[in-house]
């Protein structure tokens, strides 16, 4: 049965309510979600005895993965998702565009005219957007935001998603924070074929951008890339990497190719940023913190120095 099939029907069956609150449901089926009675983990599958109907409000609270923001912090949060939405939109059009260009798709003048001037509409609504981002950042007076802004070479953008995305209660460690942003892993581990993951990829991508700008601008975890950059080009360590052809293959690191480390150096930047931001938040929340396994077992340097590297609180 097709998912939609199988939720009329199921809504029907509960007689067009939430199984969980009893509201109404809407006439839409794909504004409510389906929810397995017996989890996937524990062999439950999308079958009618075992699926019921549910508001997706409800089903993130169910499984725990829903965030209360307060009302501020949800003012950002609708900022933000309108950047988010606008930028698929610009890359969208952008990437149609491309193709008629390189030859792969036809496109008429008319058409492509059309999608010129909506790529600059779109490209200023952006432009407009990130302004207000910029001013909200400047007028709250959260202390967290505001002595991360204070950091050298992190800008607005990065802190705005890091606030709205990051539950620092529900992150007892940092390396929670690696975890739900993708970085607990390699890359050629993150997903598994059929199944849910990856971590947060527009955190991640954002976190990217912060790396990418720490780098160019000499910001204060650029000592963290050149570091690892110079270790991994000079240790003979196994690693996995991918040839020219996309196999993956074992290799030592100073054999890999410099986009490689370059990668894992950008990725070491973003997980030390991520420990620092997780140590102040949750100092400044009067929640407990705890060294990482990396330093306090395996004698690493230190991943979490937030006052070596320029945070106030």
């Amino acid at each position: 049965m097709a998912k939609e099939q199988l939720k009329e029907a199921i809504r029907e069956q509960q007689g067009g309510v939430d199984a969980l609150t009893e509201a109404l449901l809407p006439a839409n089926t794909s504004l409510f979600d389906t929810d397995r009675i017996v989890p996937k983990a524990n062999g439950g599958t999308y079958l009618i005895d075992n699926t019921r109907v549910v508001l997706p409000v409800v089903h993130m609270e169910r499984h725990n993965i829903l965030r209360l923001r307060t009302e501020d912090h949800d003012e950002l949060k609708a900022i933000v998702d309108d950047r988010v939405q606008i930028l698929k939109l610009r890359n969208k059009v952008n990437n149609q565009l491309l193709a008629a260009a390189r030859g792969v798709d036809h496109m008429t003048g008319p058409t492509r005219g059309f999608l010129e001037a909506m790529l600059e509409t779109v490209k200023a609504e952006c432009g407009k957007i990130e302004r207000r981002i910029g001013k909200w950042m400047k007028a709250t007076d959260d202390t967290l935001i505001n002595s991360a802004m204070g950091v050298k070479g992190v800008g607005p953008m990065s802190v705005a998603y890091m606030a709205i995305y990051a539950d620092l209660a529900k992150a007892r460690y940092a390396s929670s924070l690696w975890s739900y942003v993708g970085l607990d892993k390699a890359s050629h581990e993150r997903y598994t074929k059929g199944e849910a993951g990856g971590g947060n990829k527009t955190l991640r991508t954002q976190l990217w951008n912060l790396a990418d700008s720490q780098v160019k601008s000499r910001g204060a975890y650029r000592d963290v890339y050149d570091r690892c950059k110079h270790r991994l080009e000079n240790s003979v360590k196994v690693t996995k990497t991918r040839t020219t052809e996309g196999k993956l293959i074992e290799a030592p690191w100073n054999e890999t190719k410099p986009g490689h480390r370059h990668g894992a150096a950008m990725r070491l930047v973003v997980k030390y940023f991520l420990a620092d931001y997780w140590f102040v938040g949750r100092t400044l929340a009067g929640l407990p913190t705890a060294p990482l396994y990396v330093e306090a077992q395996l004698g690493h340097d230190k991943p979490v120095d937030p006052d070596a590297r320029g945070w106030v609180y």
